[in-house]
């Protein structure tokens, strides 16, 4: 039987606890280690529990060993069960749907298990209901004016909110906020008989003649960047450019460009500025198009990830949110929409209420016209400019669930409330202790870094540390070190995920203590260290059989 356990100081001043409701149990997370029996969370009942769900459904991300997660027994801040009394570490936070403060702050369970009595198993119609709250159940209105008064907080003017069902949708959902906006920017300028035209010109027709004006198709484009991922449905799909098994096979919407992230970006090769009247009546509008290049008064919206996730942690340099800011500023006068996609980045998880403003400070042309939020909000959601939709027409989009799905709506109210508070742990509020932390987590990989570069000189066994607030990431040496990194981490207690071909990603809780990153780099320092010496091991096994 091999077991490890982690054994770093009690942190006696941590007064957040988590109390079992099954069994009434009390747990402390200042206190809590982890230990895992590295038999048992690869063994035969791990193994069942794997093999029952992929004979039932389909294969999804990570098929390749038993993660066996248990929220029903400990489950407070990083920490959470697996089968029997395993503990781990999750430095996954499910991918970033887990809430910002991981799993079960105590100001805000308790109040979830009181309303879980009356809600539990109620999801409703909230696009065709209106839902009113009592005794101390926020309903979606009272969700929507808190994200949109954070919105203004941090970028002026005023907000509305659309409710969706997942960050996919909620991508879709801008988009069509932009679409339609672009559709009827171009209506009013071309006029009926120089839109037919255009039409014509595409291979557009229309879809019930002599019934309505119904198109085939509408020709609005959209920016997105190399690395993406903004979903999985059809036009998050296409705006994806992460992984080809995401896209190969399926069908994808036309009319969207994919362009560098990073400064070596030229907007100016996939964009042509040629006025859209010109490039009708001269009839070059379909040539342009088929050299891949979107007329410019036809590009509905830009869409961005404030850092990128699949892409491989993908931080904007300077030079590029400045080519971003002055393309942005180009185009918005033209009727371009700039979608931020928050879907990971936003509720706090860089130190700031949406990842965009760590950059817009510097650059005002980054302001939002759309954010779409999902993940920790456990609903999907836009938050749009309301300039954009002073005029909506009712209809244009909906959700079958999504204000309706009142215990999400209110476990997102409870953690914006609390994040305007002071945790009697840290001392300060938590957007400044965010970043604090993340900074510090960020110094201990480096840390760690030299100290491997002194012992196994030329490795590079860790490189480029980098990170906003709790969102962290380094670089090791190739891809296959990155797969063992991530199933030996598993085996050592702690939920951890590749990005990009090499990168290793660390999703910290807003609230991570430095027990908590002192323990993280501890495993990870024996991990990185023992599948080292496992390389070096193949390697010279390999030169010694030749």
């Amino acid at each position: 039987m091999t077991k490890f356990s982690t054994d770093i100081a009690e942190n006696k001043s941590d007064t957040s606890t988590f109390t079992n409701p099954f069994t009434n149990t009390v747990y402390h997370r200042g206190k809590l280690q982890v230990n895992v029996d590295q038999d048992e969370v690869l063994g035969a009942e791990a193994q069942a529990i794997m093999d029952r769900q992929v004979k039932y459904i389909p294969a999804t991300t990570h098929p390749d060993f038993p993660a066996i997660i248990d929220v029903t027994h400990v489950a407070i801040g990083p920490f959470v069960s697996s089968l029997k009394d395993n503990l781990f570490f999750d430095a996954v936070l499910n991918v970033g749907t887990s809430a910002v403060f991981g799993y079960n702050h105590p100001k805000i369970f308790p109040r979830l298990q009181r309303l879980g009595s009356a809600l539990a198993g109620f999801v409703g119609a909230g696009t065709d209901f209106f839902f009113t709250s009592r005794h101390g159940a926020p309903a979606a209105q009272d969700l929507a004016e808190l994200m949109t008064t954070f919105a203004s907080e941090a970028y002026g003017g005023e907000y509305m909110m659309n409710f969706a069902n997942a960050g996919t949708e909620a991508n879709e959902n801008a988009v069509k906020v932009a679409m339609f906006r672009k559709f009827r920017q171009v209506k009013e300028m071309l006029g009926e008989d120089l839109y037919r035209d255009m039409c014509d010109q595409l291979g557009i027709t229309l879809l019930r003649p002599g019934v309505d004006e119904l198109w085939t198709n509408y020709p609005f484009f959209l920016v997105a960047f190399h690395g993406a991922f903004h979903g999985r449905t059809g036009t998050s799909n296409t705006l994806s450019m992460s992984k080809a098994r995401q896209k190969e096979g399926y069908q994808s919407v036309p009319y969207v460009v994919h362009v560098p992230y990073g400064d070596e970006v030229d907007f100016a090769r996939h964009i042509d500025f040629t006025p859209l009247k010109d490039l009708i009546k001269e009839k070059r509008l379909r040539q342009v198009i088929e050299s891949r290049k979107a007329p410019a008064d036809l590009v509905a919206a830009l869409i961005m990830e404030s850092v990128q996730g699949e892409g491989g942690y993908v931080i904007p340099n300077k030079d590029f949110l400045r080519k971003l800011s002055d393309f942005v500023g180009q185009m918005r006068p033209r009727g371009m929409c700039f979608l931020s996609d928050e879907v990971q980045t936003g509720f706090f998880r860089t130190g700031e209420f949406s990842g965009m403003q760590n950059w817009y400070k510097t650059y005002p042309n980054l302001r939002p016209d759309l954010m779409s939020f999902a993940k920790p909000l456990h609903v999907g959601g836009v938050l749009i400019d309301k300039r954009l939709v002073s005029d909506w027409p009712g209809g244009k989009f909906s959700g079958t669930w999504a204000e309706g799905n009142l215990l999400s709506i209110a476990t997102a109210y409870f953690t914006l409330e609390e994040l305007r508070s002071v945790d009697p742990t840290l001392n300060k509020p938590y957007p400044e202790y965010a970043k604090e932390s993340g900074q510090y987590l960020r110094d201990l990989f480096s840390k760690m870094q030299e100290q491997f570069e002194k012992k196994m000189p030329g490795a590079k066994l860790i490189e480029n540390v980098r990170g906003v607030g709790p969102m962290n990431a380094f670089d090791v040496p190739s891809h296959d070190f990155q797969e063992a990194i991530i199933f030996e981490s598993f085996r050592h207690g702690l939920h951890i995920l590749g990005t990009g071909e090499r990168s290793i990603r660390v999703f910290g809780t807003i609230d991570q203590r430095k027990r908590e990153a002192e323990m993280l780099t501890e495993i990870l320092g024996r991990v990185i260290e023992r599948v080292a010496e496992q390389s070096r091991t193949k390697e010279k096994s390999v030169i010694k059989s030749v």
